[in-house]
């Protein structure tokens, strides 16, 4: 057997089994708060968010942290005595911070018990305030820029010269989008620029358009592939116009934000149809790719009613995988 300790996201079938072992076996690091009536509810809503994070060694649990992104505050350590390594808690922490961090958090806090305050203090945790139990040493709080990359602080730099809020990603829950490293032409788009895409993501968007035309569906290229400092400038000249801030942030992702950066994300139209307006959604190119985008690899990012706050996109669809991998 595997005796190493593997961190992931929790998985919605684990769920059960995960609040009967919270609410009977396992220990708890964290102070100050009171357990939920329904355990598996409250887990439940972590899910998509993927802060439920596990350490398992083979096919058993060695512990578990949640992770509350909209108070940047890690809410459990749970560990298992009999199955976790002295290093568990450590991974389970590094991996909530790498979390929060991917939403463009630059903090994150926690309460703790008495008994743990020296091993969060060697994870770069301060005291921040008055205990809130009798077994409770306080708050602490981990500055998540102190250690990070030079690009990260770069970047969190760009969206403060453009106030952005710091809880944009947080707030629309969207991940920091690393820009594609390689890419690959795909051709001019409506406007006759050329786009490029990664390798895997044009493969399969010209799979996806032949297959559509062989339907007598066409699908147009308004837009692929987005660099930072091209969105960053695009807001500048809004804001230079006299657009508001908000205004600008309706129709446009923030600069690290946008998945264009990713070299996967693609708009699409068709004959007829205003580029980048909800009535694409009347064509029959769209209903063609609700249909058939999923075999491609391609998903529709921000449906009607998505959980991201965006206003509804019907034509930015983006390449996550290829179907059989």
């Amino acid at each position: 057997m595997n005796d190493s300790i593997k961190v992931r996201p929790a998985r919605n079938a684990e769920l059960p089994t995960l609040a009967k072992l919270i609410a009977n076996q396992l220990p708890d690091m964290m102070a100050g708060r009171k357990r939920p009536d329904n355990i598996e509810q409250h887990l439940a809503r972590l899910i998509p968010d993927q802060s439920l994070i596990l350490a398992t060694r083979g096919n058993r649990l060695a512990g578990l942290t949640a992770v509350d992104l909209d108070h940047l505050q890690v809410l459990a350590c749970y560990l298992d005595p009999e199955t976790a390594s002295p290093d568990t808690p450590r991974q389970l922490f590094k991996a909530a911070e790498k979390l929060a961090l991917s939403f463009g958090a630059r903090r994150l806090s926690c309460t703790i018990k008495k008994q743990v305050s020296g091993f969060m203090s060697s994870m770069g945790y301060v005291m921040t305030g008055d205990g809130v139990g009798d077994d409770s040493a306080g708050r602490m709080e981990k500055d998540l820029l102190a250690k990070a990359r030079p690009e990260l602080k770069q970047l969190l730099e760009l969206l403060d010269e453009l106030g952005i809020p710091e809880d944009y990603g947080i707030k629309h829950r969207m991940h920091l989008m690393p820009e594609a490293s390689t890419l690959v032409p795909i051709g001019r788009d409506i406007f006759d620029r050329d786009q490029r895409m990664t390798p895997a993501a044009a493969t399969a968007w010209s799979r996806m358009q032949s297959a559509a035309n062989s339907r007598g569906v066409e699908l147009q290229l308004v837009s692929a592939f987005r660099g930072v400092s091209y969105q960053a400038n695009l807001f500048r000249r809004k804001l230079a116009d006299g657009q508001s801030l908000d205004k600008i942030l309706s129709v446009s992702a923030a600069p690290g934000y946008s998945e264009h950066h990713s070299g996967r994300a693609i708009d699409i139209t068709t004959p007829g149809k205003k580029p980048l307006e909800e009535d694409f959604a009347d064509s029959k190119a769209y209903q063609w790719l609700k249909a058939n985008a999923g075999i491609y690899g391609f998903k529709e990012s921000y449906p009607q009613g998505n959980r991201h706050r965006i206003k509804w996109e019907p034509w930015h669809w983006c390449y996550h995988h290829r179907p059989g991998a």
